[in-house]
């Protein structure tokens, strides 16, 4: 057969070399080089930092959390009973709240690392699936013109398969980075600064702390402690170590309060944010470009 179209012989040899290229894992390699290893092995490193600082923040919240059940909803007396945990209710709410805040942000580092993992499998197919797919539409085209119902599907295939390729390649891992990136420069710190103090005050409401400050009796050296007053008959006592109790647990529940706003904060952004905006904003120029690469689509991209 005569060749009316040199253009289309030679698109349909580059894409037919570049399916065989994709196949064999040749592509990658280029990929590689041109910095996509490097964003991979940075955004590895991230994560796994991130889950080594969610999972101590969450067993330092567990511990503190601990403690605290110890006293809420406890009771003591000796033909009365004293609801000790009222105290320490909003301390525990607090904590409960940051606790179940870093096992949010753990639980969606950990889903991020395996979605990292998964597109590792499968953006090479996406990318053999692409050249495969472009060689059909140029050979359709040249030689079945006249199946323009045909020729409309498997571009628009093409299109679909060329973009989830490049978001996979692409998109994905650098909005990873992007947001690793601003983490380390607002994110992180607030993170860090609230597991700090965290674990400055884990000790304070240990299980044995608390248990010394309020239901110790047996000690010379434990006459303040609730229990104790109630166990000795001293009566005049137990107001004033109760509203001492209560101070404490008041002013140490309003810098908890401060450290849980930005420990949600702080993960709320790193991990789902800053993320979601890098990915909306680097597939929408992606989707956009490919767009006008594909001809008669030109008018949609600048719509």
């Amino acid at each position: 057969m005569k060749l009316r179209h040199p253009l289309k012989a030679l698109q349909c040899l580059i894409l037919l070399l570049a399916f065989f290229a994709a196949l064999n894992g040749v592509l990658d390699v280029p990929i590689h080089k041109l910095g996509m290893e490097k964003v991979a092995a940075a955004n590895q490193t991230y994560l796994e930092q991130s889950m080594d600082k969610a999972v101590s923040g969450f067993l330092i919240l567990s511990g503190i959390k601990t403690g605290l059940a110890v006293v809420e909803g406890s009771e003591v007396g000796i033909g009365f009973n004293l609801q000790i945990g009222d105290i320490v209710q909003s301390v525990y709410d607090y904590v409960d709240i940051a606790w179940k805040t870093a096992l949010a942000g753990g639980t969606v580092i950990l889903i991020t690392r395996l979605l990292l993992q998964a597109v590792d499998l499968i953006d090479h197919w996406f990318l053999v699936l692409t050249f495969g797919f472009g060689f059909l539409v140029v050979l359709a085209h040249w030689l079945f013109p006249r199946w323009v119902r045909a020729n409309r599907l498997m571009k628009d295939a093409t299109f679909f398969l060329a973009v989830c390729a490049v978001v996979f390649y692409v998109v994905f891992p650098f909005s990873i980075a992007g947001a690793a990136f601003i983490s380390q420069k607002i994110t992180g710190p607030l993170i860090d600064e609230s597991q700090r103090s965290f674990e400055g005050i884990k000790e304070e409401f240990s299980v044995e702390t608390i248990n010394r400050h309020i239901f110790s009796s047996d000690s010379a050296g434990e006459e303040s402690s609730i229990a104790g007053l109630i166990l000795k008959g001293k009566m005049a006592g137990i107001k004033e170590a109760i509203e001492a109790q209560a101070e404490y647990f008041k002013d140490k529940s309003r810098n908890i309060a401060i450290w849980t706003l930005q420990l949600i904060a702080g993960y709320l952004f790193d991990s789902i944010i800053f993320p979601v905006i890098f990915f909306i904003f680097l597939f929408v120029i992606v989707k956009g470009a490919l767009l006008y690469l594909f001809e008669d689509r030109r008018q949609q991209a600048f719509s």
